[in-house]
């Protein structure tokens, strides 16, 4: 070392002497800086071992002050183990020597760990040795811990005289050291050693280090202890698969033949991992000597594989007469490369009577792949027995092989109704517009009932599949408007499933040709419409039709839907009340109508009201005072009080029901007031416990409730005293509800 370099270790060793403020009284949560500043230092100093063995003995002066934190100390230790593990320069003998005292310590035992124990070199194993035989309690616990991280074969023997200490504690963690470190005598101290879980594990560990061929001869033994637990000779059992490959297929075909259901269940694990020379054509040709459920686990793992060395075996289970071993195969087929004669056994098995295997059988068809496979497919829905075609025909769409497009049209003409069946629904799976025109004919020209169904119901699934937009679905409407009463009746179930204006109109027209049998049908189609686009064609049904009885029906639909459906009241849904309200020749016809207006605020809605004169005026005066704006709303507590009068089933109000929660809408003008109806969309059972409801014109003075009730499910619909009327109107929930909530959807004033 040259004489520049002794003069600079002379300057640091006296630096280390001098007081380190900021780094001595580091806190967890404080000022971090002289810890930075360190870690920059260490980063800078590299691999220079004249630095490093400065910020060693500078490191090392900061343990020994009596005055620094724990923080420190642990900050400290951690970085001076950091430099330590570098091995760049030869510890200080004085480094060693601290360490060494502090590993003893009930106190700074942790922290000379944090230091040494990453560290290298052979004088440290014996410094964790000697303060292990000085230690109890929980510094001996963690030097046991740091013996067998650091793999200290040196440690052996006093921790195999720690394996019968009266401690639990000590004796499993000295034995788990052991399996860390490993080796013949590690491993032979704890096979002497009592059997707990915490030997167990470390016998495998320890066996599972040894050199090839030791591991496998010390794993099979495991293996074969019964005494030991089960996962301990299972994990043993496995991995000595993998040790000795060479046997694997034999040891494995032994233990699946025997009845231990540890060894069973890793070794059906193994067959779908292990990488055994010749595993599954042994193991295959070895299936049926085992019990059944274990070929079904076995047939299992080979299909995770996708090995085509079981094939065979697997094609011969397909006709086991166990269920299990049965199912079991037909799935793995699917998983396996296939060929025409896999296709053929699997469409056989699809078109037999065991509907659970048939299935299963029709899920690998779908999923069979390999040369040859999509020929006979082709081939067998073509020609053949009509069940075996009927599958075949449904794998085509199952497999969208477009190229059967042709031999499915062709179907149409095929004396099997079943072969027509199979090849109508493919055709609604796999056909595109240009194949409408053809399903259309199909449809009209089917005389089966079934038949002409499964063709209706392929018409709308390809018209469906076509971008949304007007004239998708013309071909049908003509098809429908062109048809006979008796024929539309027949297609009219297709208008409800596509749902949406254009085929409301469609059904409409039906209505009005004068077929009572098609018009009463059409009115019931639309009255299940799942959106207001068939409110105009009920309307035009109502107007229009000169029969009396589509006429009333179609009316009593509008009804229904609004009392249903709730949504953001229009201008043009003014104009379709009116066009029925023309329709009424009596004020009893025109009641439930005008009462639909109380929901409108604009100028046809007034008109119409007023027009009617006394008749009208109550509806005429909650229509202007609608006009007024939205009512204000204000809430006991909680977010989203707008929410409530949005007409979105998505957004809510909600609080928790404490029995002391409340709604107020403020309507600016005092006005008629007949229900309320607080509907909770989806949180069906989060009603008002019970409920309380004032009405008044002025917010400080609401006087007595003038309703009051127990909240329902789904909807709470509050019916109000005749002749209310106010601005103001709270909704209290006066009863709480244990570990629930108040909430509401939408408020709807009526």
């Amino acid at each position: 070392m040259s004489r520049f370099s002794l003069l600079l270790l002379l300057a640091v060793a006296l630096r280390a002497a001098e007081p380190a403020p900021g780094l001595a009284g580091l806190t967890y949560s404080g000022d971090q800086s002289a810890l930075e500043a360190l870690d920059r230092e260490i980063g800078a100093a590299g691999a220079d071992s004249v630095r490093l063995a400065a910020l060693e003995s500078r490191l090392l002066g900061v343990l020994q002050r009596k005055d620094t934190a724990f923080a420190a100390r642990q900050a400290v230790a951690q970085r001076l183990g950091s430099i330590l593990a570098l091995g760049k320069t030869p510890a200080q003998p004085q480094t060693y020597r601290v360490l060494g005292n502090l590993l003893a310590d009930e106190r700074d035992s942790d922290v000379a760990r944090l230091a040494l124990e990453p560290a290298a070199g052979p004088a440290i194993d014996p410094l964790f040795v000697t303060a292990l035989g000085k230690s109890t309690g929980r510094p001996r616990l963690g030097l046991i811990d740091s013996l067998g991280r650091r793999r200290a074969q040196t440690a052996v023997a006093p921790l195999t005289a720690l394996l019968t200490n009266p401690d639990p504690a000590t004796a499993d963690a000295a034995a788990s050291a052991l399996g860390q470190i490993g080796g013949e005598t590690a491993l032979a101290a704890l096979a002497s050693a009592p059997v707990t879980p915490a030997v167990a594990k470390a016998r495998l560990a320890a066996a599972s280090g040894l050199p090839a061929p030791a591991s496998g001869t010390a794993l099979r033994k495991l293996a074969g202890e019964a005494k030991l637990p089960a996962a301990v000779r299972a994990a043993a059992f496995r991995a000595s698969l993998d040790a000795n490959p060479a046997d694997a297929a034999d040891r494995l075909a032994a233990v699946l033949a025997g009845s231990d259901p540890a060894l069973k269940s890793a070794g059906l694990e193994a067959v779908a991992a292990s990488a055994a020379p010749g595993l599954v054509a042994s193991l295959a040709s070895k299936l049926t000597g085992f019990d059944s459920g274990t070929q079904a686990s076995l047939i299992a793992a080979f299909a995770r594989r996708a090995d085509p060395a079981a094939g065979s075996a697997i094609a011969s289970a397909a006709k086991h007469p166990d269920a299990e071993v049965r199912a079991a195969a037909v799935s793995a087929l699917g998983f396996l490369p296939g060929s025409s004669a896999t296709a053929a056994l699997l469409a056989g098995v699809a078109s037999g009577e065991d509907s659970g295997a048939a299935k299963l059988a029709r899920q690998s068809l779908t999923r069979l792949n390999g040369p040859g496979v999509s020929a006979a497919i082709l081939a067998g829905a073509e020609r053949g027995e009509p069940a075996l075609r009927a599958v075949y025909l449904e794998a085509l769409a199952l497999r969208a092989m477009s190229e059967g497009l042709p031999l499915l049209l062709a179907a149409r003409k095929d004396a099997s109704a079943p072969v027509r069946l199979a090849a109508a629904a493919a055709l609604g799976d796999l056909g595109t517009a240009a194949q409408l025109g053809a399903l259309l004919e199909w449809t009209l020209g089917a005389t089966d009932d079934a038949e002409q169904t499964r063709a209706l119901r392929s018409v709308v699934n390809v018209i469906l599949r076509q971008p949304a937009g007007a004239g998708r679905g013309a071909a049908l409407f003509s098809a429908i408007d062109q048809a006979a009463p008796a024929v539309a009746l027949r297609l009219l179930p297709a208008l409800g499933r596509m749902g949406d204006s254009e085929s409301a109109a469609c059904a409409a027209r039906q209505a009005l040709r004068g077929d009572a049998k098609l018009a009463d049908a059409a009115v019931a189609a639309l009255g299940r419409w799942p959106d207001a686009s068939a409110v105009p064609a009920l309307v035009d049904i109502a107007e229009k039709s000169s029969l009396a009885g589509p006429a009333k029906a179609a009316r009593d639909a509008v009804l229904r839907h609004h009392g249903r459906i709730r949504n953001v009241w229009t201008e043009s849904s003014s104009v379709l009340v009116g066009r029925l309200m023309a329709k009424e020749t009596d004020a009893a016809g025109r009641a439930p109508l005008l009462a639909l207006l109380h929901r409108a605020r604009d100028t046809a809605a007034l008109k119409l009201a007023e027009s009617l004169g006394a008749e009208g005026a109550l509806a005429a005066e909650v229509i202007r005072a609608n006009g007024k704006g939205e009512p204000g709303v204000r809430v006991s507590g909680g977010s989203g009080a707008r929410n409530v009068l949005d007409f979105k089933s998505s957004t809510r109000w909600s609080v928790p029901a404490a029995g002391e929660e409340w709604i107020e809408l403020d309507f600016k003008v005092g006005r008629p007031l007949r229900a309320l109806t607080l509907d909770q969309s989806t949180r069906t059972g989060e009603f008002p416990e019970k409920y309380e409801v004032y009405v008044s014109d002025r917010a400080e003075a609401a006087g007595p409730p003038v309703a009051s009730g127990t909240g329902q499910r789904n909807q709470t619909v509050i019916a109000l005293p005749a002749g209310t009327r106010g601005r103001y109107v709270t909704i209290k929930n006066v009863a709480p509800r244990a570990d629930s909530s108040w909430t509401v959807t939408d408020l709807y004033v009526d």
